[in-house]
């Protein structure tokens, strides 16, 4: 509860689940909590994303993310490229959670799509060796070097018909 003050404006309620969501999800020390909740706020502070919309992401889609080798800063970065999208926080997190399973270990089908398309999507994750951020960037910068087609059919394989508009909004505003 030392932390709680630290978040300013929120209600204690929010302050604590928040606190909570990010000990639970990444396994923070102190430190790591307290300076989690700086770049909580500094993100509000700085972007279109609320201290509410982090709170209901992180523990739908942080352990994810800490899993797969990125941290409270990488989910913050996604989030906010994604909410520039007009995804709302909810959506955005459950959308990266299969999102993300799907980039590092993505069906035979969408392999072979991408590789139509001169992306190597085990490449790009062997590559980046369990580093979230870098592997979903250099994705990204496949995707750039494609017609507006080609990228949409590489998304709609990997990431499915329902997550198409989200995911595009995040690689869009990334």
């Amino acid at each position: 509860t030392c932390a709680l003050p630290i978040f300013g404006e929120v209600d204690r309620q929010t302050a604590m689940k928040t606190t909570l969501s990010l000990q639970t999800a990444f396994n923070l020390s102190t430190k790591e909590l307290s300076d989690s909740i700086n770049f909580l706020n500094a993100v509000e502070n700085q972007t279109s994303v609320s201290l509410q919309d982090l709170t209901d992401a992180i523990p739908k889609v942080g352990p994810v993310v800490k899993a797969l080798g990125g941290d409270v800063k990488d989910l913050s970065v996604l989030l906010v490229a994604m909410k520039e999208g007009g995804v709302n926080a909810a959506e955005g997190a459950n959308a990266l959670k299969s999102g993300l399973a799907s980039l590092i270990n993505p069906t035979k089908q969408a392999s072979d799509t991408a590789k139509q398309y001169g992306i190597d999507l085990e490449g790009i994750v062997k590559r980046n060796k369990g580093q979230l951020l870098p592997t979903i960037l250099d994705f990204q910068k496949s995707l750039m070097t494609l017609d507006e087609l080609g990228k949409a059919k590489v998304i709609e394989q990997l990431f499915g018909k329902y997550q198409f508009a989200r995911i595009s909004a995040l690689f869009d505003n990334l």
